[in-house]
């Protein structure tokens, strides 16, 4: 008898999954699924649409670009629009961009790894005034802060150098890497440091060896973030910049307007070009941009 009941229970345990409960579940968790794959794949479509568009526009003729109805697969491809765009200056935009983008965030992760880790862990006077005021004048659009900046950039005799593009980008990307960067610092231990200062080392010894190394991933996934806002921006370089000073998204318009037409070929071309190193850097370090970007989300 019992030996019935045991065969019984284990029959029941086997069947399970296949009541009306067990099949509405793991059909509710195969549709939820479902749903996720679909909204990411629309997502997907919606981010790389643009790029695959400059892409397949960029091995059209220049005759094909402007032909109605638009096409988006190029009926004879051609790389003319390619050669064209590196016969213009776009080596000179690309090595002004390189040192822009590159100094300014280096400059930038400088000052924020210092100012983020002194609001993250020091206690001083203001501490929250001080941090509201950061970020109540970077909500200012910079199309308000261009003649003010332009003015003073005049008087420092800055205007057409690179200097010039380094110093404001320096600033504006400074609240957003202090902000990320709080919350890296905030989730080390604090019994960390104070281990490291009990053992003889001073406070700002204990941040370089101890707090840095624990948040490189959080260093690198916010130096990409910060280098990737000032390789694309344009209107400051557009203003403040002369023809040899020329970033790549200002250098792009022009290698590819005339006195009268714009090729939206060469465009497109010049456009692919210039994505191609922020590819590049995002492959190499990816591991990193996405660990520190995970662990971010996370401290959220």
């Amino acid at each position: 008898m019992a030996q019935t009941l045991q065969k019984g229970q284990q029959q029941q345990i086997r069947t399970g999954s296949s009541t009306p409960g067990g099949r509405s579940r793991g059909s509710l968790l195969v549709a939820s699924r479902t749903i996720i794959y679909l909204v990411s794949a629309i997502i997907l479509v919606i981010q790389f649409f643009p790029l695959l568009w400059a892409l397949s526009t960029s091995l059209m003729s220049a005759q094909e670009t402007t032909s109605v109805p638009a096409t988006l697969i190029p009926g004879h491809p051609t790389l003319s629009s390619y050669i064209e765009a590196l016969r213009g200056d776009i080596g000179r935009y690309y090595v002004n961009s390189v040192i822009t983008a590159l100094v300014s965030t280096v400059i930038t992760m400088i000052m924020a790894t210092l100012a983020a880790y002194a609001f993250a862990r020091l206690r001083f006077r203001w501490k929250n005034v001080i941090l509201l005021l950061v970020l109540f004048f970077s909500l200012f659009p910079p199309l308000v802060q261009v003649i003010p900046i332009y003015q003073i950039l005049q008087s420092l005799h800055l205007l057409n150098t690179l200097q010039g593009l380094i110093l404001p980008y320096s600033v504006f990307g400074l609240p957003l890497a202090v902000l990320v960067l709080m919350a890296f610092f905030q989730d080390v231990p604090v019994e960390l440091e104070e281990a490291a200062i009990v053992d003889g080392l001073s406070r700002f010894r204990a941040f370089l060896q101890i707090i840095l190394p624990v948040t490189i991933p959080g260093l690198f996934a916010t130096a990409i973030i910060v280098f990737v806002g000032n390789w694309n921006e344009y209107l400051f370089a557009l203003n403040y910049t002369s023809t040899k000073t020329y970033t790549l998204p200002v250098g792009i318009v022009t290698i590819s307007q005339t006195e009268f037409t714009t090729n939206f070929a060469v465009l497109s071309a010049a456009t692919i070009l210039s994505v191609v190193p922020l590819v590049i850097l995002i492959m190499l370090l990816e591991r990193r941009v996405v660990s520190g970007l995970t662990a971010g989300a996370l401290k959220g």
